[in-house]
């Protein structure tokens, strides 16, 4: 198994976006219509991870709000032990919710 190397730039969306369009069609008929892909880069960690499962549930406007309230309730960097020692009222204060089951 080799290992991916990371996206840093806009001609490495370019590379993957162009080997996907090869697999499979569907990507290629997408991306004409779309256009060339964003590069949308994230803080690496944990702190990236929890800003990409925000930015997944609401809008993006919505998302930088509850991204500021988390910083500011948990600290910049928003650390895995500051979100676990916190209670779901002060995460549901930030604007996250429980996903039902």
């Amino acid at each position: 198994m080799s290992l991916a190397l990371p996206i840093t730039c806009n001609s490495d969306v370019a590379e993957g976006a162009a080997w996907l369009s090869e697999a499979e069609p569907r990507f290629a008929m997408a991306l004409a219509r779309t256009g060339p892909l964003p590069l949308r880069l994230r803080p690496p960690g944990f702190a990236g991870l929890l800003d990409i499962i925000v930015g997944q549930q609401v809008s993006v406007a919505s998302a930088a709000a509850v991204w500021r309230k988390l910083e500011a309730e948990l600290g910049e960097g928003c650390a895995p032990q500051a979100l676990l020692a916190r209670d779901f009222a002060a995460l549901r204060a930030c604007g996250l919710s429980r996903q039902k089951q």
